[in-house]
């Protein structure tokens, strides 16, 4: 990282692998609130210590949430981050909030499974530091935590707001950001502000190919960072959800992902009414259209190919 880190509401520490379908979407409904969250911009780091600015930005934080997963143990960058922590939280009103993503909690209590297994491994090269990180698990595993279920933008919502909580009640004579609406005028946190989530039903339709990850990441990342509440349904796993988005834009009009607005196509013929204050909306249907241009493309080659292929008299299924 170029710059130093410098004060914020929350250190974010996670292993890359809920980066993308995960964790920067709290990222961001956290900065829609208008608190300061700290993450750590690279997937890969060289070398064995914690970088200068993770340090500061953990000695610069109020608090840390621990984003913990399958893999998390398998870094040693995550682990001494943890360990950190733990210490900051000593002898201080800093507070850490526990996220346990697809993994169980006694795993990381009692060092289990796939933790059980990285600290195997790192005896080999950090047998001086293995003991340390044992017992950080251990202490962290014994903190009350949430884990991720249910519809995945609800968990984090209730997340932010839990979080908030927290921090009043830590630090009372603390302002927080406002998420009032609003139309208050000249405040120098005005970038901050943000609407609460509208009544609107938005459901997003995806399909498992790159679930949370590229066109789907894309797509739901614009739509956390602008606060909007939408409901993902896999049309892969639930087939009754591809029946129920043809019937609603039609068979032939079926494209991946999609986003529905109280019942109607985002990117559709017919005008949407709702989403007034979504203020990325221009961004979500350019996104949107260029995805489906770029599927077009490809079907029309496709189609070509098929096309060459029977006139010609080579086995389609090559293609």
């Amino acid at each position: 990282m170029a710059k130093e880190a410098s004060f914020c509401h929350v250190f974010l520490s996670f292993k890359g692998e809920t980066r993308n379908n995960f964790t920067c979407f709290l990222h961001e409904a956290l900065k829609a609130q208008g608190f300061v969250a700290f993450m750590d911009k690279n997937d890969i780091h060289v070398g064995d210590e914690v970088d200068l600015t993770i340090k500061e930005g953990i000695r610069n934080s109020m608090s840390a949430i621990i984003v913990f997963s399958q893999n998390y143990a398998y870094s040693t960058w995550c682990l001494d981050e943890l360990v950190l922590i733990l210490e900051r939280k000593k002898n201080s009103r800093y507070f850490i909030m526990p996220i346990f993503y697809e993994v169980e909690i006694r795993d990381i209590r009692h060092q289990l499974g796939n933790y059980g297994v990285a600290l195997e491994k790192h005896s080999v090269r950090h047998s001086h530091k293995v003991e340390k990180w044992r017992e950080a698990l251990a202490e962290v595993g014994n903190i009350f935590g949430e884990h991720v279920q249910g519809l995945q933008s609800t968990f984090i919502q209730n997340t932010v707001n839990l979080f908030r909580e927290k921090l009043a009640a830590k630090f009372p004579e603390c302002r927080l950001p406002t998420v009032r609406s609003t139309e208050l005028q000249g405040s120098s946190s005005s970038s901050f502000l943000r609407r609460g989530p509208s009544d609107d039903k938005v459901i997003l339709y995806t399909t498992s190919v790159n679930n949370g990850l590229g066109a789907n990441g894309l797509v739901k990342a614009n739509l956390v960072s602008g606060n909007v509440v939408f409901e993902e349904r896999n049309c892969s796993k639930e087939p009754k959800y591809l029946i129920e988005l043809q019937e609603l834009v039609g068979n032939d009009k079926v494209r991946f992902p999609m986003v529905v607005v109280n019942g109607k196509d985002l990117c559709g013929e017919e005008e949407v009414e709702g989403l007034e204050d979504f203020q990325g909306m221009a961004k979500l249907k350019a996104t949107l259209n260029i995805l489906y241009a770029g599927q077009m493309q490809m079907e029309s080659i496709s189609n070509y190919m098929k096309t060459t292929s029977s006139i010609l008299g080579w086995d389609e299924k090559r293609f």
